[in-house]
């Protein structure tokens, strides 16, 4: 039975939200958003790739981070070979990205003409939660190229995501979330948006994508990755990351001109919004069950089972998709604070994740979290601190049987 307490909170949630239907998109541009997504970028003037990349990356295409299935820590990896795993790096005060390595320790460099800035291993320690001990890794950078990081800057570990229907998250309105907002502080909870600068306009957004909820747009996410990971300019950021002399990396820079499109980034941006239809096989026995328990604890107060966008899915049919998000930022703790201020977000505060998706990745072998550090739904929920202490004490008072029907409607989302 519910406490009292959660017939309360439960009472509170009364939103049915649906966002209306957006125009289409044509089969031609998402097709060629998918061929975007999937193109190799290769350093200026190399054939078999798009130029532009470098003259720092961490990638040479979107695919080689962004996949079902994402877990570095699988098998051995070689420090040569591409991961779906990069090291944020920033001043302390979250204002400024590194004089020097600029957001991200960058892997790779031009072979003959620029070393890669450096590199870093990770090392493993355990955390106690509930009379269990789980790994959670520390990352160590081991090589600096260009001079030392100085006292000032911190590092952060993040992990690329299949990133399906991640468009979605557009079509929830400022309006909508300050509502979510207002209700949550019934219940007690601190749910805030990020809002951001938009690069463009250097106006005030509403943050909605990457972990911490600091990008306003889709178009502008695909742009920091692109110059992040890949070197490659755009009109929001037209400057490419490059930590050698002036004259260096003049000389080894971009191609006359930004180097991926407008039209590219939103044809990239129109596939990343379709998603793939559900199987029919999705809803099994037990589904509602676990859905139950999944609200009994208290999940569903971020992870919002009532919003709900009509999506176009990659055949031009259309369904409703639940995104499982509230999209605002929450406190989760000390043991997930990674250092890093993203504009209003704070190190421990983290957006709420989009379940969407969820069961596909981890059935491909996934983990979990913002550094990939869960294996399990169970891990990931132990690791809910700060405001979300009471829902994982909820979930941590459950029958082991109710617990597994839980994570089994997660594992199906």
């Amino acid at each position: 039975m519910l406490t009292q307490k959660l017939m309360i909170q439960k009472a509170f949630i009364s939103l049915a939200l649906i966002v209306p239907l957006w125009t289409q998109s044509s089969p031609d541009i998402t097709t060629k958003g998918a061929e975007i997504f999937n193109a190799r970028w290769v350093i200026p003037f190399l054939s078999k790739g798009s130029w532009g990349r470098g003259p720092h990356s961490n990638g040479e295409s979107c695919v080689d981070c962004h996949h079902d299935g994402t877990n570095p820590y699988t098998r051995a990896v070689s420090n040569d070979e591409i991961q779906p795993m990069v090291l944020k790096i920033g001043n302390s005060n979250g204002k400024s990205s590194h004089p020097k390595y600029g957001n991200e320790l960058s892997l790779f460099g031009i072979t003959g003409k620029l070393p890669r800035e450096g590199t870093f291993v990770l090392r493993w320690d355990k955390q106690k939660i509930n009379r269990q001990f789980i790994d959670f890794p520390i990352p160590q950078v081991t090589e600096l190229r260009f001079g030392e990081l100085g006292t000032n800057t911190t590092i952060s570990l993040r992990m690329g995501r299949n990133l399906t229907g991640i468009g979605l998250l557009g079509s929830i309105d400022e309006e909508q979330l300050k509502l979510i907002v207002a209700e949550q502080k019934k219940l007690g909870l601190n749910g805030r948006i990020n809002y951001v600068i938009d690069p463009i306009t250097r106006k005030t957004k509403v943050g909605r994508f990457g972990y911490k909820a600091s990008s306003p747009s889709l178009s502008d996410q695909i742009s920091k990755a692109f110059r992040d990971e890949l070197g490659v300019t755009s009109r929001s950021y037209p400057s490419n990351p490059c930590a050698a002399t002036l004259e260096i990396c003049t000389s080894l820079n971009n191609v006359g001109s930004v180097e991926v499109s407008k039209e590219k980034i939103i044809a990239l941006a129109e596939f990343l919004t379709t998603t793939k239809p559900f199987a029919k096989n999705n809803k099994n026995i037990t589904w509602g069950t676990g859905k139950n328990y999944f609200e009994k604890v208290g999940c569903h107060f971020c992870h919002r089972t009532d919003l709900n966008v009509n999506a176009s899915t990659n055949t031009g049919t259309t369904h409703i998709v639940t995104l499982y998000t509230d999209l605002l930022l929450h406190d989760m703790g000390g043991g997930l604070n990674d250092g890093f201020n993203e504009f209003q977000a704070q190190p421990e505060d983290w957006r709420t994740t989009p379940l969407i998706g969820t069961g596909e990745h981890l059935r491909s072998g996934g983990s979990l979290l913002h550094d990939g550090r869960a294996k399990t739904v169970d891990e990931a929920i132990l690791w809910h601190g700060g405001e979300a202490i009471s829902a994982r004490d909820n979930y941590l008072s459950l029958k082991p049987e109710h617990k597994k029907l839980l994570q089994s409607f997660v594992k199906s989302l």
